[in-house]
Order: C-alpha cells, then structure tokens, then sequence
C-alpha cells in the first residue's frame, strides 16, 4: 500500500506546484500587460471605431527636464526600420526614436552654425530607404545630409531657403521659397520650377513637398491649396479652397493652413492641416477630400497647431508633429494600410507587448503540464 500511496501523493503534491506555477504566471502576464497599457489606448478608454482614427502613442522627450523635452517639433520622418526622427529647430537639433517610443538618442551640431557639417535650424526632416537623414536647414540656407550612424555625408545650397525635403527615386526634393529644386542623392543639381505667387502653379509653401511616379505634390500653406506638378514643372492639377465632397467630414470646410502630406499605403494623401487641427486623406489622382480626422485639443487624439506628418506603412500608423502641444504623436487611420494583415503583423512585433511573449509560452507550456498531470492523476485511481 505504502508504494501505490506515495506516487499518488508526489502527483498530488505536483499538480498543487503546476497549479501555483499557473496563477503566478498570470499575475505577473496581467502586471506586465498593465504596465505597458500606455502604449495604446488609455485604461478605460473604449475601443477606438472602425471609421475613427485610434490613437497609438504620444512621445514628449527623452527625459523629465525642460531641456529633455521637445519645444514646438517642427518636422518628423520615419526610418526604414521605423524609427521616429523629429526636429526640434529651436534647440537646434533632431531627435531620434525606436518604434516602441523608447528614445535612442539626438543629432546635434556642436555649435549651430553654417560651417559645413554644421547646421542651425533643422526645419523639415525626411529619411532615405538606406538610413540616410536629409535636414532642410532653413537658416543656413543648405540641404545636410547625415549616415544611418549620425556621420556626415554631404550637404548643398539651396537658392533662399530650405524649407521642405522630400527623398525618393534616388532623388532629393527640396521646397525653396515659391520654388521646387531638384536634386540627385549625390547633391547634383538636376532641375528647378516654380515662382512665388497666388496663382495657380506659383508656390507660397511651407515644408509639404512629396514626390512619386513623377508627379509632385505641394501643400501649398499660403495659398490655402494643394498642388500637383509633372518632373518639368507644368501644373496638372491645383484644389482650391472649397474643393470638398459630399463625403468631407467637414461638409464645406476649405483648407485653412495645409502644412505637410504623406502618401499612406493607398497612395492617397494625408495632409495636416494647422488651423483645422487635423489630418485629411485626399485622393491623389484630383484633390478631391476624401475625409478628416482629427479635433483641437491637448488630450492625446488632439491637435494644437500641427505641422507635420510621415507615414510607417509596415505598421500602418501616422506620425503627427502636434507642435503646440510640443509632442509627436502616433495615429492610425481606418482604411490606409495596402495590406491590412501584414501591417498588424508588424505592429504587434514592434510593440512592447511582445515582451509577453515569453511567460505566456511559459504559462501555456504550465497548463498543458497541469493537464496531463491531472489527467495522470486521475487514471492513476
């Protein structure tokens, strides 16, 4: 009797181990998953609605003091490898952060000047699919151009001033004063259009420039407008303020002060708007809105004189310059991803919940051996 008791009394005392084993697991799932709730949605904020846009982060600095924090970001980018850049001109720097929000550091000249290497005010951002960084300085009158590592490469003069820049196709676009010049990635000079002006296909423009299949596209600040050129400059198309649709959250809302634009994974436009506080998708083929989201506000969701915008198409989220409110935030827009299922993938490897990854494996491979104990357990009678 003796040996039949005392296996039955080990599986006992087992099971009773496994089963303490899978209740601490899940505290410490459930801990985890509370301490990293901030990177989506506020506790007890409902889930954001299908046709609503669903806030993903806010990202003031790298640390508690003033000096630490962004002052009125200007501009922002996004990195092959998602990385968020964003300018913070009147400290005379570019901050840098991973795709989680955690900070990796802050590009800044020594001594802001216009020496070569050097730059003064880093107005707009824009980052190659090689990991290079291309500041429009608009002080200093230049485009700067630095390594994946924060090494200079290269820079060269713009005509007045370096407001925008834009770097795809192997190509530079930089947004000059009324004017567009173009650039080969090596500095070379290739072409430039543009005067400034009111009419259609004159520029007054303050840093949205982008650039595909050979058109460009300008928020064009000034005129209230958005604009689309051809490589020589001739306009194919120029909104104008009222331009909306019966669609338009807005209903006749006109443009008030579009600042910056992005495609998303459609090939629409989202553009930022300073004075409406929010992001518009526009279809890229006639200017015509599509919708708006966004509100005035310093809650996260909210806008307060934003300035810029990028697009992470891997992970299907906007990043917002919400200048006012000196913060960048991360947004997501119903119906911008080219494919929804990949996106979401990658979103779920680049957020800190994968971290849970690990004791939820553990806690599975737990219950699984509290089962066959269990189940042992019970055959054994």
């Amino acid at each position: 009797m003796a040996t039949e008791t005392t296996p039955n009394r080990t599986r006992w005392v087992l099971t009773l181990v496994v089963i303490l084993l899978v209740a601490l697991l899940a505290v410490l799932v459930g801990l985890f998953a509370s301490i990293l709730r901030p990177v989506g949605l506020p506790p007890g904020a409902p889930a954001a609605k299908a046709d609503t846009m669903e806030w993903v982060r806010s990202l003031y600095g790298y640390g508690p003091s003033a000096a630490e924090q962004m002052l009125a970001p200007s501009s922002v980018a996004v990195g092959p490898n998602g990385d968020i850049y964003v300018t913070d001109p009147t400290r005379s720097r570019l901050l840098i952060f991973s795709v989680d929000g955690s900070p990796k550091g802050e590009l800044k000249s020594k001594t802001p000047s216009i020496r070569m290497g050097s730059f003064m005010r880093p107005e707009a951002i824009d980052v190659a699919e090689n990991g290079d960084i291309f500041i429009a300085d608009s002080q200093a009158k230049k485009v700067i151009v630095f390594n994946r590592n924060k090494e200079f490469v290269r820079e060269y003069p713009v005509d007045q001033m370096a407001r925008g820049v834009y770097v795809a196709d192997n190509k530079v676009y930089v947004l000059d004063v009324g004017k567009v010049i173009v650039f080969d990635v090596a500095g070379k000079r290739l072409s430039a259009f543009g005067s400034r002006g009111k009419l259609p296909g004159q520029i007054d423009a303050y840093q949205g420039i982008v650039a595909k299949n050979g058109t460009i596209y300008i928020a064009d600040s000034y005129n209230k407008r958005i604009q689309a050129f051809d490589e020589s400059g001739s306009l194919l198309w120029a909104t104008r303020p009222e331009t909306t649709t019966s669609t338009a959250q807005r209903g006749d809302a006109a443009w008030d002060l579009p600042q910056d634009l992005a495609f998303n994974g459609k090939d629409e436009l989202v553009v930022v708007d300073a004075f409406t506080f929010d992001l518009t998708v526009v279809d890229s083929r006639s200017g015509v809105r599509i919708k708006s989201y966004g509100n005035f506000g310093r809650a996260d969701g909210e806008f307060y004189y934003p300035t810029s915008v990028a697009y992470d198409g891997r992970r299907d989220w906007f990043v917002v310059a919400d200048t006012q409110n000196n913060r960048v935030q991360v947004v997501r827009l119903p119906g911008s991803a080219a494919e929804p299922v990949q996106a979401s993938v990658w979103r779920i490897l680049s957020s800190p919940y994968r971290y849970l990854g690990p004791p939820a494996c553990v806690l599975l491979l737990a219950v699984v051996f509290a089962a066959w104990s269990a189940w042992s357990l019970h055959r054994g009678h």
